[in-house]
Order: C-alpha cells, then structure tokens, then sequence
C-alpha cells in the first residue's frame, strides 16, 4: 500500500453526487489564540463545469424583449438528481438561490451579480415543475437592476403562484 496521500484516488459521495476527491495543500496561520496553529486551506482547483451542467440540467430559457433589456421564462422538471432536499419535500434554498441568479445573469448578459436578494413566501416541493422568470426594473448606466421568481402549480391546472421572489444587482464590464 502506499504511502503517498496523493496517490490514492479517494471518491468522495455528496447527496448524490460521485466525484474524486482532491487533494489540496494547506498553510499554517496562527490566529493569535494562544499561539495555535490553524489549518487554511489553498484551493487549487475550479468549480466543476460537469456540476454545474448536472444542477442546470432542463434548463432552456426562452426570452423577450424588454424595453429595459431582455426578459426570460424557463419551466423546469427537475430530475432526481436535481431534487436537493434540506427538508423531506422541501426544495433546499442555496440550490433555489442558484437558479435564480443563473436567469438574471442571462437577462442582462455580460454582467456580474452585486446583489441578489432572495425572499421565500413558501417551500418548494421537488416533484413539480417550476417556473423560472426574470425582467429588468431599471438601468442605471452598467448597473442592472432585475426582478426574479420561482413560481410553482396552484391550485388551478395552469396556474403558477410566487414561491421565490429575488431582488439583484447586476454590474456590467466597462467598454
């Protein structure tokens, strides 16, 4: 067996998800607490595109103009994969969060969030399908302000009610 650590390859499983874990080099730091030395890791690699492709999976907006910019609508029927609980039959909100700021940035491409706000007026079940919108409210020279929601089935068939709504600020480049 051997004895190198970065030898080995280790899979690491996060809700679903199989990747290899890494390995990564760390630096001491002292933080001042009776001279303990404390760990701080070098994160040496990127995001995975793969995951992030696999969290983005049904995602096909379709856009409109806007007198502001562009307007976007994507409905999305998660996979199981996809369907990141917190609470049993209760959609996780950072994965929500992603979702949201993913539509903005594509209304107002290029352009980097600033601020994004979320408010959640109720839990989103995993099983249904959801609404994805986004439209500008404002432009102020690079900044772009956006409003989003998450919308899920009501009660009436075809009708889709706020479960997410989001506030953001998107700045874009300089010419």
């Amino acid at each position: 067996m051997s004895r190198h650590f970065a030898a080995r390859v280790i899979y690491q499983t996060v809700r679903g998800y199989q990747g290899q874990a890494l390995p990564y080099k760390t630096s001491i730091v002292y933080d001042g607490v009776r001279g303990i030395p404390k760990r701080v890791p070098k994160l040496s690699v990127e995001p995975s595109q793969d995951l992030l492709r696999s969290l983005l999976q049904g995602y096909t907006p379709t856009f409109r103009r806007h007198p502001l910019g562009m307007e976007a609508d994507a409905v999305i029927k998660l996979t199981p994969r996809q369907q990141m609980c917190y609470y049993d039959g209760k959609m996780f909100g950072g994965y929500l969060a992603l979702l949201l700021d993913r539509i903005l940035a594509d209304c107002c491409r290029p352009a980097v969030t600033a601020y994004l706000n979320t408010s959640f007026a109720q839990s989103v079940p995993p099983d249904v399908p959801i609404r994805l919108r986004a439209w500008p409210e404002r432009v102020e020279g690079r900044k772009v302000y956006l409003t989003a929601s998450i919308q899920i089935p009501g009660k009436v068939e075809g009708e889709f009610i706020d479960a997410v709504r989001a506030n953001a600020l998107f700045v874009r480049p300089r010419s």
